[in-house]
């Protein structure tokens, strides 16, 4: 029997998906899935027992006819027991009619569009904890006729090259051997109202390593974001950036695993560490945790943020601050987050 499971985007929402992989795999061990996303994300889907990656170029498939010719690609690996649509967009359904057109069944997410237009409306919000991102996609899974537990993790793994390029990169940086407190520390986001302001950042980066003396911190960011995080380094040799380039997902992936710590924003950065069991702390702001985004099985101790009234004002972060003062990020301080540090260093049982 096989299933075909759709997400092509973000990243944060493809990388979601693996706690609800392994434990369809794990449940149901004569099952294959074939897994269809961006060919950049397939590292996620490392050494999961019978999941398969189709890694596509979205770019070569543009308009109904490209969407065919995907399908067709798709439909060639099959036959399909059924769909599992975790994406529900345009491009997921389009391609989902056609499998009905071939007599598949079709399942698609339900990503509760309603009940979060009733968390981030000015007035009258009714701000109640809605279904993690992982538990929809587990519903989707049931509604097939496939239940399974949420299995411990580590969701996440590194594959044999993501450990030779984050080698390779710790050599190139002069730190063959890790010593001390590795945290990683992602101060940028997809949209801008997500970000905590950069003062705040270049503040927290000297207490870090004032507070804690054998800490060494990795700022992880974009070429594009590169000069940004230099600028935050400030020349510190126990500061190092980690910006992508030719190391790749595969290659942040094999650094992030050394860290003991991330710290980010709501952000695929943080949703990765957390999917590979790192401790984190995610400063939300504009979001809100009890939309569903929250870091997986760390919603609690992996959250920073303050109570307002107008909170969340978004889901995604791609709006504007109506009180024109970004109070819900402004409130938060580097001490705030020192201490927090301490506490989840304090919880080592967990880890």
């Amino acid at each position: 029997m096989n299933l075909l499971v759709m997400r092509f985007s973000a990243m944060g929402d493809v990388a979601l998906m693996t706690p609800a992989l392994v434990a369809i795999a794990a449940a149901y061990p004569n099952v294959q899935i074939t897994v269809v996303t961006r060919g950049n994300f397939s590292p996620f889907f490392y050494n999961m027992p019978n999941v398969n990656v189709l890694g596509i170029n979205l770019k070569k498939y543009k308009g109904i006819k490209g969407l065919y010719n995907l399908f067709h690609e798709m439909n060639v690996l099959g036959p399909y027991h059924s769909v599992i649509d975790l994406h529900s967009s345009m491009r997921s359904r389009m391609i989902s009619l056609f499998f009905r057109l071939k007599g598949v069944k079709v399942f698609k997410i339900i990503k509760g569009r309603r009940e979060k237009l009733q968390q981030v409306r000015r007035f009258r919000k009714k701000l109640n904890p809605l279904p993690h991102t992982v538990d929809r996609y587990l519903n989707v899974f049931r509604k097939a006729g496939f239940e399974a537990p949420i299995r411990k993790g580590p969701w996440i793994n590194v594959d044999g090259l993501a450990k030779i390029y984050a080698k390779e990169y710790f050599q190139s940086i002069k730190l063959p051997k890790k010593e001390g407190m590795w945290v990683g520390f992602a101060p940028f986001a997809g949209h801008k109202l997500k970000e905590w302001p950069l003062h705040k950042s270049e503040k927290l980066i000297p207490m870090i390593l004032e507070e804690f003396p054998d800490a060494k911190i990795f700022l992880f960011g974009s070429k594009e974001e590169a000069p940004i995080l230099q600028a935050l380094r400030r020349a510190d040799e126990r500061v190092f950036l980690v910006t992508g380039g030719k190391l790749g997902i595969r290659g942040e992936l094999g650094i992030m695993e050394k860290m003991n710590l991330m710290i980010g924003m709501d952000s695929s950065n943080v949703h990765i560490a957390a999917l590979m069991k790192k401790p984190v702390i995610g400063l939300y702001g504009t979001t809100h945790p009890y939309s569903g985004f929250g870091p997986f099985a760390q919603e609690d101790a992996g959250v920073l943020q303050v109570d307002l009234p107008c909170r969340p004002c978004s889901i995604y972060g791609n709006t504007t601050c109506f009180r024109k003062d970004f109070a819900c990020m402004e409130m938060i301080n580097p001490q705030d987050v020192i201490r927090r540090i301490k506490i989840i260093l304090n919880l080592n049982t967990t880890w």
